[in-house]
């Protein structure tokens, strides 16, 4: 199963580990590809000038039916008559003629290109469109026309491209590559940039076509970019900067003293936890050993002592704490299933009682909701520390929602008779039971999070600052990128499978817990943020929380399924199609995040919670492929919050 992409807090993607845990003892070799290759310009803050006005025409190419095909598009920017106004408007000349695949790839690369930029999060976005266009290959080529326009310059002519573009710069695959050539060369261009990996790929017969050689038979010279900055040096001639190459990161001496003894107290919770699943019957003790995921927790505990040995602090109380809470988890769900054992058949509805009975997690929820809500943040610092412990307590909540609704499901075909045999039923059941006490143990990380993430060394937050406007931005990115996902990936295995997209979707939640954190939280939302109160304190904090974790995650989503994962009958993961951009994402992910860090440093303020993902991530990377792509989301997810934070701090004062 693929790891869910979040900020990178404390507790957050052990949900996948544990998925993973599950399928390694079945011997599922499942490799995902997350092409999150983090992207940063200049650097972000309030003080950055709005884009301005401009306006540039792009070729997008298509292809419809066997052939390939073109069209332009009139990409416009101005700044909005509402300040903190984020709008995206679209204009064709055929009915229908711009997609709605089409539509959520133009809201990404607005946003997209926004973020690359670090300029203010507001502007009105126009795209004119001649012809029909539906799927999301123009979107790298939309994002580098908005970078164009914001940055006052032009494409060169007779050059286009075709990919798709994620969150944070990267040119992901399409489809119809040989096609599109064809049709480029057709219409004059000498030049076009695709995907990297996609150099050999398939025609509409699905024979193989070297797409380099099949330009060099038709005129036109056939280039791969792997990310924003590659495409925009071809596209317009001018340099878009790279990063450079930062120094590690690692926690200063205050920081560190601060951590160590959180660090001992998480290892000191798994060690209980540890002690109490050995008091369990040994047939009880069997359910997690014989799937092997005992040894998982076990080996996380062992890598957290490791870091610590060698001093990185940070990252080895991230570890720490998801061995605590996995650890937890696994003895309160042996508990949990006592009664089998003890009662025999009749215990089983003693387990559906006490796994559906929400209400004491519910309180702890809403109770760690009112604490957050009486912290008043002073510095970005304190900023890190309390949205990662919003995003964190929203992954907890929705864990336990989908968690409920798996357990009330098994429970009512259980009862229609539904299941071939008890052990049957017992193994769908003890996943969701899992996942419900995991979501207690990732309360407690929520609240770890925030303690070790607040009240470090920080820059104060900008005066004047729409905190609620930055929120909404990243809230409407959730919620653009879950659109994508849904039309870009849901809706075609959909209409193969002959389901709906509602039935579509939750089939592939059953599968990839990423899925389920994704639809769920966008349906208990509301009623949290209703619970919160609009302008409440700190309320636009949680909407930041909410909107920066679940856009890094629906977007992993397109990425991944829409671009890489090969699916089996079961929607499992057996494969990816471009094994090339894994070494690229990870040098370039740790490259930005360490560059992000040393920014904020620069400016007054210790990132703690970023630089414990650092570190973490930096085990991860030389480890197996699965670990390995969660280095790369930790990457992701931290860099996107250090970026966030850069944007919010009060400028350092120029020395007189």
């Amino acid at each position: 199963m693929p790891r869910i992409v979040t900020l990178g807090a404390f507790g957050v993607w052990i949900w996948e580990a544990m998925m993973t845990a599950m399928q390694r003892s079945r011997g599922a070799a499942i490799l995902v590809v997350l092409a999150l290759l983090l992207s940063a310009c200049t650097g972000p803050g309030p003080d950055q000038p709005s884009s301005g006005s401009g306006k540039i025409t792009v070729t997008w190419l298509a292809v419809a039916g066997d052939s390939g095909t073109t069209g332009t598009t009139v990409i416009s920017r101005k700044d909005p008559a509402k300040k903190g106004d984020f709008r995206v408007e679209f204009s064709e000349n055929e009915v229908g003629g711009i997609g709605a695949q089409s539509q959520a790839g133009a809201w990404n690369a607005a946003i997209t290109s926004t973020l690359l930029l670090g300029r203010p999060l507001e502007g009105e976005f126009r795209f004119e469109t001649d012809g029909r266009i539906d799927g999301p290959s123009a979107g790298a080529l939309t994002t580098a026309g908005l970078i164009a326009v914001a940055r006052g310059e032009k494409f060169k002519k007779h050059i286009t491209m075709t990919g798709t573009i994620n969150a944070t710069g990267t040119v992901g695959p399409v489809g119809g590559i040989p096609e599109k050539v064809q049709a480029a060369a057709k219409a004059g261009f000498t030049t076009v940039l695709i995907p990297l990996g996609q150099r050999v790929t398939t025609n509409h017969a699905g024979e193989s076509v070297d797409v380099v050689k099949e330009g060099e038979r038709v005129g036109t010279t056939v280039i791969e970019v792997g990310d924003i900055y590659e495409a925009y040096s071809a596209l317009t001639g001018k340099k878009l900067e790279v990063p450079g190459v930062a120094r590690d990161p690692r926690l200063a001496a205050t920081s560190y003293d601060k951590v160590k003894p959180q660090t001992d107290a998480a290892l000191a919770r798994y060690d209980a936890a540890v002690a109490g699943f050995q008091r369990l019957p040994s047939e009880v003790q069997g359910i997690f050993t014989g799937t092997g995921l005992s040894d998982f927790v076990a080996a996380y505990a062992a890598k957290a002592k490791d870091l610590q040995r060698q001093g990185l602090q940070a990252g080895a109380y991230n570890l720490a704490s998801q061995a605590a809470a996995q650890a937890e988890a696994i003895t309160a769900t042996g508990e949990l299933a006592m009664p089998l054992f003890t009662q025999g058949l009749p215990g089983l509805d003693v387990l559906f009682s006490q796994a559906l009975d929400t209400s004491i997690p519910e309180q702890e929820f809403f109770a760690f909701l009112d604490k957050l809500s009486t912290y008043s943040p002073k510095s970005v610092a304190d900023v890190e520390g309390l949205v990662n412990a919003y995003a964190g307590a929203f992954d907890a909540y929705s864990l336990l929602t989908f968690a409920s609704s798996s357990i009330q499901s098994i429970r009512t075909r259980y009862q229609q008779n539904d299941f071939a045999s008890l052990d049957d039923m017992f193994s769908a059941l003890v996943m969701p039971v899992l996942w419900s006490r995991l979501s207690r143990s990732q309360l407690v990380s929520a609240d770890a999070a925030f303690e070790v993430g607040r009240d470090n060394p920080g820059a104060p937050i900008a005066k004047g600052m729409d905190l609620a406007q930055v929120g909404d931005f990243f809230r409407r990115g959730a919620d653009a990128n879950l659109t994508a996902f849904t039309e870009n990936v849901i809706a075609p295995l959909a209409e193969s499978r002959g389901l709906s997209n509602d039935q579509m979707m939750s089939r592939l939640a059953g599968v990839d817990i990423a899925v389920a954190a994704a639809i769920t939280q966008q349906q208990v939302q509301p009623a949290i943020a209703d619970y919160i109160g609009k302008g409440k304190p700190n309320a636009a904090y949680a909407t930041l929380g909410y909107g920066l974790n679940n856009y890094v995650r629906n977007e992993s989503l397109t990425d991944k399924y829409y671009n890489n994962a090969i699916l089996d009958d079961n929607l499992n993961i057996t494969g990816v199609q471009f094994d090339a951009v894994l070494g690229h994402a990870l040098d370039l992910g740790k490259q930005q995040l360490a560059d992000e860090i040393g920014r904020l440093r620069a400016n007054r303020t210790e990132p703690v919670v970023s630089v414990a993902s650092y570190e973490v991530a930096g085990l991860l990377r030389n480890s197996n492929v699965m670990d390995q792509f969660s280095a790369i989301s930790l990457y992701n997810g931290s860099f996107l919050m250090t970026r966030t934070l850069s944007y919010l701090a009060e400028p350092k004062p120029k020395k007189k």
